[in-house]
Formats: C-alpha cells, structure tokens, sequence
C-alpha cells in the first residue's frame, strides 16, 4: 500500500482480465506482487509468509450470506482476517476474535485499519491463535459431516 511499506500479495486471476491492465496504471501497483494462480503448496508457502489475509469482497447479494473458503483458511493457518463488514462475517470474526471487519467500499478506511493492526503485535497474535482455535473446534468438515449426516439422518426417518 503506497506509502506504507505494507506489500498486498494477490494470488489468482482477474474476472474481467482487463481490471488488472486498469490496475497496473495506477501508483500504488508498485507495492502489489501479483503471483497468478498458485496451486495448493504455493498457496500454504504464501500463507505462511504473510501476517494477515484480507476478504474484501463487495456487498453483493451471492456474498452477503456465503461462508468464503478464504476467511476460514486464513483462519486455519493463523492469520488474523480482515474481511467485509457483512453481517454473517461480522458474526464470525467478532465471536471468534481473529480478527476485523471492514467497509469493502473504502480503501482509504482498509489501508488505515492494515496499518493499525500491522502496528499491533500482540493483537495480530492473539487474533491469529482465536482463528486457528476455532476452525479446530468450530469450524472444521468432520463437525459440519456429523451435522450433514444428522440432517440426512432425520429426512430419511
């Protein structure tokens, strides 16, 4: 993020290709290190290197209610999250304290909290460790499989 030090790490692809040729014209692009896709090693040797995962998505209607992969493997691998301020986030990063929520319409508010919360070590810690917790006891595919099998279980009585 310009200005800051602070180096974004995107991974993946650009829907539609040419936001990223509007990207690249823009100043703070030189503190972006785009990978492309990465397969599943490069993704955990990324993660492991990085200090927190952001999932800034903008409030449409398929993300409002959906549970992002993303979220909880930032989670899982002990990054504190930074993600939109949707309800249903709100709700899982709050409860579980691993980490923030944010207007994903304002960058200029995203870039204030990176930098508050880069400039807190302990906190970042301790976000990090609530979020590893709680994909180990909350939010993991063996508990919702045993939900999954109740569900199928009782339709089928």
């Amino acid at each position: 993020i310009e200005g800051t030090g602070i180096e974004l790490h995107l991974a993946g692809t650009f829907s539609p290709p040419q936001f990223r040729d509007e990207l690249k014209t823009l100043k703070g692009w030189a503190n972006v290190n785009e990978r492309g896709f990465l397969n599943r090693n490069e993704v955990a040797e990324l993660v492991s290197t990085s200090q927190l995962g952001l999932v800034t998505l903008y409030p449409q209607s398929n993300y409002l209610d959906s549970l992002p992969i993303k979220m909880f493997e930032y989670m899982l691998a002990g990054l504190p999250v930074v993600a939109s301020d949707f309800p249903l986030w709100r709700e899982i990063i709050n409860e579980n304290g691993c980490g923030v929520t944010v207007n994903p319409k304002d960058p200029i508010a995203i870039k204030d909290t990176l930098i508050q919360l880069l400039s807190k070590t302990e906190a970042l810690e301790q976000m990090g460790k609530s979020g590893k917790q709680s994909t180990r006891i909350k939010y993991n595919w063996n508990i919702e499989a045993d939900k999954l099998i109740r569900a199928y279980l009782s339709i089928l009585k």
